[in-house]
């Protein structure tokens, strides 16, 4: 049986943690390729100089993405992205350190592709609530998936420590990106559309604080996209905040 895709409704936003400093968050808004959908988040890596630059590099490559065969060579597109990086110092030694994370989907006929380094998130609604798709490559993550302590043992764990990274996308730092796969009939659809969410990790800090809207506000993601900026924004961005949102309609 042959499967249609269809953009029904895309959200998004991409804003600094203050009107002071430099966004270093980037975003790629859904874009057709193929018989399918590319959408994606980059965060620059703050600790180093040329963040922001880092993480546009990563999101400008994919925006010249014009192949659908060459995004599912995920290794190939993140060692790609990767010398688009290093090739930043040519003209800047100071940028030498340059880095950045990247999350990207990649939704057709066939399921979804993602592509995944760092601390952004790729989610997927599912029965109104968001389930997580990806996980962290933090060190804070990591001492929980080595058994070594629970949640529940690092739960006062500073914001630092959970953020601390344990790979980018850089010249001096080892790569280890994921790559996974969700065949079609294995994702959520809810009134005949599958709803993904990419987010930065200063938007779904706040999300994952009170993991939870409305019925009305969930089904849709502009809705959604609107209550979580305005949620950030009344507690107080800790970070760049950034999601890319859509809803896409499966029909046979």
């Amino acid at each position: 049986m042959d499967v249609m895709l269809k953009i029904i409704e895309t959200a998004s936003f991409c804003f600094p943690k203050s009107d002071h400093r430099i966004n270093e968050d980037s975003i790629l808004m859904p874009k057709k390729l193929g018989s399918g959908v590319l959408f994606a988040v980059a965060d620059g890596v703050g600790s180093y100089s040329g963040a922001e630059l880092a993480s546009k590099c990563a999101v400008k490559h994919l925006e010249t993405v014009t192949e659908s065969n060459y995004i599912t060579n995920v290794e190939t597109v993140f060692l790609d992205v990767r010398d688009k990086v290093i090739s930043l110092a040519r003209n800047n030694d100071s940028l030498f350190q340059a880095a950045t994370t990247l999350s990207f989907g990649y939704l057709n006929e066939e399921g979804l592709l993602i592509g995944h380094i760092g601390d952004c998130r790729l989610y997927v609604r599912n029965n109104s609530k968001l389930q997580q798709l990806t996980k962290d490559h933090s060190q804070y993550q990591q001492a929980v998936d080595a058994g070594i302590y629970t949640k529940r043992q690092l739960r006062n764990v500073s914001e630092k420590a959970r953020r601390t990274l344990t790979t980018a996308i850089a010249r001096q730092v080892d790569m280890h990106f994921e790559k996974s796969f969700i065949p079609i009939d294995e994702l959520p659809i809810e009134n005949g559309c599958i709803a993904l969410f990419a987010m930065s990790d200063g938007a779904h800090q706040l999300w994952e604080k009170r993991a939870r809207f409305s019925q009305n506000t969930m089904k849709s993601v502009s809705n959604f996209s609107s209550s979580l900026k305005k949620r950030i924004e009344r507690n107080g961005p800790v970070d760049d905040y950034s999601m890319v949102a859509l809803s896409v309609e499966i029909s046979s």
